[in-house]
């Protein structure tokens, strides 16, 4: 299942800003350009976590990512690991593609909050 962040009212990161901030978080990570104009992404990255290997994509908009390939509790700290690099103005909703769960991801928020609000939220 794929899972998205979605910023409300700003811009998340930049592409090379992202790279940055994550290479420096998972050493390990890959990142690649997109540079086919028809495609909505700029980015395409992998992340290696725990038990799985996260990929994702950061849409050119700046506005979501999508992402999915790791159990939800390395999900969780991910979005949470992401929260500290969006400004706390801007308000990010983590949910999976359904809608089925989403959450208001604010920056005093654990991983394990994340994922509980999520589970309670229909996720």
């Amino acid at each position: 299942m794929k899972f998205l962040i979605i910023a409300e009212g700003g811009v998340l990161p930049s592409a090379s800003e992202f790279t940055s901030f994550l290479n420096a978080r998972w050493p390990g990570a890959t990142v690649k350009q997109i540079s086919n104009p028809e495609r909505s992404y700029d980015l395409e990255f992998s992340v290696p976590m725990a038990d799985s290997r996260l990929e994702g994509l950061l849409h050119k908009t700046r506005g979501s990512m999508t992402f999915e390939g790791a159990p939800l509790r390395e999900l969780a700290k991910f979005v949470q690991w992401y929260r500290s690099l969006v400004p706390s103005h801007v308000s990010l909703l983590f949910c999976d593609e359904s809608m089925n769960g989403e959450v208001r991801v604010t920056s005093s928020m654990t991983a394990s909050e994340l994922l509980q609000a999520f589970h309670d939220s229909g996720g």
